[in-house]
């Protein structure tokens, strides 16, 4: 591939720098490693001017997922060499030079961002076809000292990071389809759902933050589908909502050094002035290739590092809940009938292993401890030994968390009562529930 001149249009009202775009003659759904099947280039250009487009990997059959590092002078992204090669992740200098391969992947890496302290977070797969899985993994710049920070079955994957320095993820559901969005810090504890998100098949992605701490995301109807609605989530918000004007057609959304975003629609790259009731003027138009996946090349502010409290050797952590009763399921806002015990089971290969109960206290609080980096689910016992309720979906404990709720699938617009719960005044030590040595139980 070579270099060449792209059909650029004129500035919008306000000039831009330079910015990175990945171009590509055919866009796809589905797999993340299939998202170019007839290749991709990643362009550097500047918007509204007649300078040549510079194609930065022409060594690379297809390329996705560009990111700038802090001080602009950097550019990470995920890359396959030739066709049907395994997907790595790659960093280049911002204004063109050799690639720097970073990891070294089985089945392939994608979706990188930067992280403080000369660190980075990407997106790991296994397996392939309809058994294709995908965890969070961080490490060192170099590549050295790749971790796992994510240990529930199914997909996730990075999105951006947070400027408080937490990371925002999408994960699939329990139908294994829809994709919700969720925050994890850095070393993989105190992972929650951003919002309570309902629509069977919904696919969030595509996110980013902007400058007052608003998530803006592509929401796509289905699996199948390679645009969707724009939606945006304000801080203090329950639920999303459709950014007016565009609710249809969207592959890919970022931010921009002037406040402005920069979106892909149709294959073309507009760009929007949140201010101006989302006006869009083109920027991008070529006939060699759609362009998606903007990034401005500048400097910017590095989000906040996250200072770990874990501790590594432990293979332990512990949950506290409040008030197990308490939740958003109802109108009542809390559960019927009487919680006697929480049930704590772990997902394994062969089914689920019940890891033991808890007692819950009469205000609903209980206290209790897992394996850590292990996939668990809860479950809450009634007097009779009935199942009152069930979740659905998977969490974990790192090691020597201490992980917290307020009840089960709480209210988000309510702060929890202020009070000391039973479960710790009334006992020294957590309710051990590390497993029943290797019976899968399917209850």
């Amino acid at each position: 591939m070579q270099n060449s001149s792209t059909n650029v249009m004129a500035p919008p009202t306000h000039g831009h720098g330079a910015i990175a775009i990945v171009r590509a003659s055919v866009v796809a759904s589905g797999d993340l490693t299939q998202r170019f099947p007839q290749g991709s280039q990643l362009v550097r250009m500047i918007p509204g001017t007649q300078q040549t487009a510079d194609v930065l990997t022409p060594q690379f059959f297809a390329v996705a997922d560009p990111r700038v590092s802090f001080d602009g002078s950097k550019l990470l992204f995920a890359g396959q060499k030739q066709q049907g090669s395994i997907w790595q992740i790659w960093e280049i200098p911002a204004a063109g030079g050799t690639a720097r391969q970073v990891t070294h992947c089985a089945v392939g890496c994608v979706r990188a961002v930067y992280l403080p302290t000369h660190e980075i977070a990407y997106t790991s797969l296994r397996g392939v076809g309809a058994a294709r899985t995908s965890d969070v993994y961080v490490s060192a710049e170099s590549g050295a000292d790749a971790h796992a920070i994510t240990f529930g079955p199914g997909m996730f994957e990075v999105e951006t990071a947070l400027r408080s320095g937490r990371l925002l993820l999408s994960s699939t559901g329990v139908d294994g389809h829809a994709r919700a969005l969720s925050v994890v810090d850095p070393d993989g504890s105190g992972l929650a759902l951003l919002r309570q998100d309902d629509g069977a098949g919904e696919i969030r992605g595509a996110a980013e933050e902007l400058a007052d701490g608003t998530i803006i995301f592509v929401k796509r109807p289905t699996s199948h589908a390679t645009t969707g609605a724009l939606e945006w989530l304000h801080p203090g918000a329950l639920r999303a909502v459709t950014i007016r004007g565009a609710e249809s057609g969207y592959a890919s959304v970022a931010t921009l050094d002037d406040g402005q975003l920069m979106v892909s629609r149709s294959g073309a790259l507009y760009s929007v002035d949140l201010q101006l009731s989302g006006r869009q003027e083109l920027v991008y138009r070529s006939a060699k290739g759609a362009g998606v996946q903007a990034v401005a090349i500048a400097a910017h502010a590095p989000v906040e590092a996250y200072r770990s409290i874990l501790h590594p050797e432990r293979k332990t952590g512990r949950l506290l809940c409040l008030d197990a009763s308490s939740t958003e399921d109802v109108a009542s806002g809390r559960i019927a009938g009487h919680v006697t015990r929480v049930r704590v089971l772990a997902k394994e290969q062969t089914g689920e292993l019940v890891l033991g109960d808890a007692p819950v206290e009469v205000d609903g609080s209980f206290y209790a401890t897992v394996p850590a980096d292990v996939p668990i689910r809860l479950e809450l016992i009634g007097k009779k030994g009935e199942v009152v309720k069930a979740q659905r979906s998977w969490m974990w404990v790192r090691g020597g968390e201490d992980r917290g709720c307020s009840g089960c699938h709480e209210s988000q617009a309510l702060a929890p009562e202020n009070r000391s719960p039973m479960a710790l005044t009334r006992f020294d030590t957590p309710s051990s529930l590390v497993g029943n040595a290797g019976k899968a139980v399917r209850p």
